[in-house]
């Protein structure tokens, strides 16, 4: 970064840091109304009684946000102002959606299930896919407007807040879905989601950057031929993607466990919204201590620490007979997905030449993004043939795998001297 620009971000580092924060939690908010892990899945159970279409919306559930990133990193390169990709994609890839989504159970469902269920899955994948779409450009603004050294906590600070309103959101759901009858109920929450959605986007645009010089013109094979080499002379990073590839297929069994725990043990539907909450609640206190121990100790000691519980969830939710350690699974999860959104994407800079930047945050996704792609669906197969407990067994194994490939193989990059 040139000095100029360091003045300027400096000069707005406070601005910056309190428009993203409420940003992150009018996002976390809205995502509580349609989550991919609880209610999406339910919504489109209620559609089809088919695991590979529950299947689907968990794959571009994991896969959305990871598998577009690297062929965006390009164009993400080539913008001076990243919040320009952001804003004003973002309004249309990732906030209409949710509106359509609301219409689609008002207006659709009582008219034609199948036909809600196609538009359901295309408008899911369009959000989930949309999100992956301006998610590099979001990473590299956020990457040059908050300083390294505050990064990790800003990320806890904003995602915690999240999870407050998340929390207090999913208390909603829970009320709608118990008190409106469907499709009237999901519509509800859809809207609610996408008026959340809409304020992120409002605070989202408030943010202050600097613009970057261009960078050189660079033919479009000169981009791509770069990839091998950074995967062959960064071997430090490159093994912090295949632990990440691990952790990615380890979660293939999150956008079942609602479905599974409502049909187990006869719940009602509103207990998407309390799993939702418990999931909500565990993010909140997380954030507020893997935020403070990724800026002292580094990303790999949370990102091990989250894969590690998510191990744990699955195995729990493969063994118990007790609905109420079900809850706890959820918790689990909860945990994980507080120590990808802390350290998952801000470990990233940390490997990468600033020139690079966009390259190192699209292949830390897409080839992950790859694996998200595929697992859901091998979990729908492996459900369809033996059942959800041992599906839930296998998302655990891998899942260890990880955590003994970040505890014993991943190098933190602060300690090779990337700062």
């Amino acid at each position: 970064m040139e000095r100029g620009q360091q003045i300027e971000v400096q000069a707005h580092v406070r601005w910056n840091v309190a428009v993203n924060v409420i940003e992150g939690a009018f996002f976390w908010i809205g995502n509580a109304f349609y989550s991919f892990q609880t209610v999406l899945p339910l919504f489109v159970s209620k559609l089809t009684a088919s695991p590979f279409a529950l299947g689907w919306v968990s794959t571009v559930g994991n896969s959305g946000w990871l598998l577009p990133q690297l062929f965006t990193a390009r164009w993400v390169q080539r913008t001076p102002v990243k919040k320009d990709i952001v804003v004003k994609v973002g309004f249309f890839s990732e906030r209409i959606p949710i509106l359509v989504l609301a219409l689609i159970a008002w207006f659709v469902v009582p008219r034609s299930r199948e036909l809600a269920l196609w538009l359901t899955l295309f408008t899911a994948t369009w959000l989930a896919y949309g999100s992956g779409l301006i998610a590099i450009a979001w990473q590299s603004m956020v990457a040059k407007v908050i300083p390294q050294n505050i990064r990790g906590r800003f990320m806890g600070t904003a995602s915690a807040l999240g999870m407050a309103g998340g929390a207090g959101a999913a208390a909603i759901v829970t009320y709608i879905l118990n008190t409106y009858a469907f499709p009237g109920n999901f519509a509800r929450s859809f809207a609610l989601g996408a008026l959340a959605g809409f304020l992120s986007w409002f605070f989202l645009s408030l943010t202050r950057e600097p613009p970057d010089p261009l960078p050189p013109e660079e033919e479009r094979g000169t981009f791509w031929r770069a990839i091998p080499g950074v995967l062959r002379r960064d071997p430090y990073f490159t093994r912090y993607l295949v632990a990440r590839m691990f952790v990615v297929a380890g979660n293939m069994g999150a956008g079942f466990l609602a479905v599974y725990a409502v049909g187990r043990w006869h719940l009602s539907d509103g207990q998407a919204g309390v799993f939702s909450g418990v999931s909500m609640a565990a993010q909140f206190v997380a954030y507020l201590l893997l935020g403070a121990l990724a800026d002292t100790r580094g990303h790999v000691v949370v990102l091990k620490l989250g894969a590690l519980v998510t191990t744990l969830s699955f195995a729990v939710a493969a063994v118990t007979p007790y609905v109420f350690l079900i809850y706890g699974a959820f918790a689990g999860l909860g945990v994980a997905m507080a120590s990808y959104i802390v350290s998952g994407m801000m470990i990233v800079p940390e490997f990468a030449p600033g020139e690079r930047l966009p390259l190192y945050f699209g292949l830390s996704s897409t080839l992950p993004g790859i694996v998200s792609m595929l697992a859901p669906m091998a979990a729908a197969t492996l459900i369809s043939m033996w059942g959800y407990r041992p599906m839930f067994l296998i998302s655990a194994g891998l899942a260890a795998t990880a955590t003994v490939l970040f505890h014993r193989w991943v190098v933190d990059p602060r300690c090779l001297g990337n700062e």
